[in-house]
Order: structure tokens, then C-alpha cells, then sequence
């Protein structure tokens, strides 16, 4: 004859199925793990191609050499360059080109970023530009840079993913490098107009008289 098990030992049992079946609900239904999304970056070609504002056919082309955490390079930026795209670049008379130049690791976040933003390029300039003091010279600068472009749509994995990037950091770099060997670039901001190299951000009214030199 089978001896039924004690209230005590029953009781035991019963814990112990409880337990296991909730063990095997933990994850998906499905068993399988889950996956962290995955960010899409735009072509490498697309994020090294450089970065102009203007007609490709106007008389006078401004290549800026310039570091998003250069403070004389973020005065030129947010104070000059409206101006000038107002009277210069918007009526055709100037093509304003954007050479990266820069100057530490957050500088070079910052244009890895920029990079990585697609048509959102200028407009992340001007955020970060604006932004500068925020986050170029903050200890955890990555987290700051991520505050300033999450309003733009850009999100903190995206961030994460472009800064991860070893062909872009060296796409930038290799930018930087290119200025010495063609302009003797040793500094920011500094802008080469028709050839003709100016090293400072001047008032408008300095950029103008050349612009109207040509």
C-alpha cells in the first residue's frame, strides 16, 4: 500500500515546483536572447565627404579650418558666419567649406559626431557651436555631447556608435593632417579665402573687405 506524503513534505513539493516554474518564465517566450538594436551610421563616404555651404560655382570659396572646442573658432562660428552666409553664401557669391582641425579628444568627438548626423550636419555645428562651454570642456564630455544633439533627433546610442567608429576618428584625422601639408594649418580658426590664409576670427567687416577683394 502506496503512504500518502506528509502535509509538511507536500507543502515542500509544491514550493519547489513554484519556484522552478517561475525560474523558466524568466527571458522571452521564445528562449531566445535578446539583442541590443542596431545603429545604422550613413556610407563612410558620405560622413568623410566635405562639408560645404554655397554654390559649387561661386567666385569665392572659404575653407575653414576649425576645432569644435576652440572658443575663437565657436566666436567665429555663432557671431561671424551668419552674417557672412547671409550677404555671401546665400546670394552666391561664396562657397563656405568646413575642414575638421581638431585641437583635443573632445574636439574630435564633437566632429565625429557632427559627421555622423547625415543632412543634419550644419545644424549640429551650430548646436555644438552654441553649446560649446557645456560640454567641449567637461571631464565626462561624451555625456554632455550627448545632451547637447539629443534634441536634434541624435540619439545616445548613435553617439555611442559613431565615437566607437576606428575608420571615422582616423577619416577625421587624416582631415586634420591634410592642412599643414596644404596650407601650413597650424592653429584655429584659420581660413584660407581664394588662396589668400587669414589666421584669427575677425569681425565681419574684416572677411567682408576680402570677399569683395575678389
Amino acid at each position: 500500500m502506496t503512504q500518502s506524503p506528509s502535509p509538511a513534505a507536500f507543502a515542500a513539493g509544491f514550493l519547489a515546483l513554484l519556484v522552478a516554474i517561475a525560474a523558466a518564465g524568466c527571458g522571452d517566450s521564445g528562449g531566445s536572447t535578446p539583442t541590443t538594436p542596431t545603429v545604422t551610421l550613413p556610407p563612410m563616404s558620405v560622413m568623410l565627404a566635405e562639408k560645404s555651404l554655397g554654390s559649387a560655382t561661386a567666385p569665392v570659396t572659404m575653407l575653414a579650418y576649425s576645432s569644435l572646442s576652440c572658443s575663437h573658432c565657436g566666436d567665429f562660428h555663432t557671431s561671424t558666419l551668419p552674417a557672412l552666409k547671409s550677404a555671401y553664401i546665400d546670394t552666391g557669391r561664396m562657397r563656405f567649406a568646413f575642414r575638421d582641425f581638431p585641437l583635443n579628444d573632445a574636439g574630435t568627438a564633437g566632429s565625429m559626431v557632427a559627421r555622423c548626423s547625415g543632412d543634419n550636419y550644419f545644424a549640429t555645428l551650430d548646436a555644438l557651436f552654441k553649446a560649446q562651454s557645456s560640454w567641449a570642456y567637461a571631464s565626462n564630455y561624451t555625456a554632455s555631447l550627448k545632451s547637447v544633439v539629443a534634441p536634434l533627433g541624435i540619439t545616445s546610442a548613435t553617439v555611442d556608435a559613431c565615437l566607437a567608429s576606428t575608420e571615422l576618428r582616423n577619416g577625421v584625422l587624416a582631415i586634420k593632417q591634410a592642412g599643414p601639408s596644404a596650407y601650413s594649418i597650424s592653429g584655429t580658426p584659420t581660413f584660407i579665402i581664394n588662396g589668400q590664409k587669414v589666421i584669427g576670427a575677425y569681425p565681419y567687416a574684416y572677411f567682408a573687405g576680402i570677399i569683395d577683394s575678389f
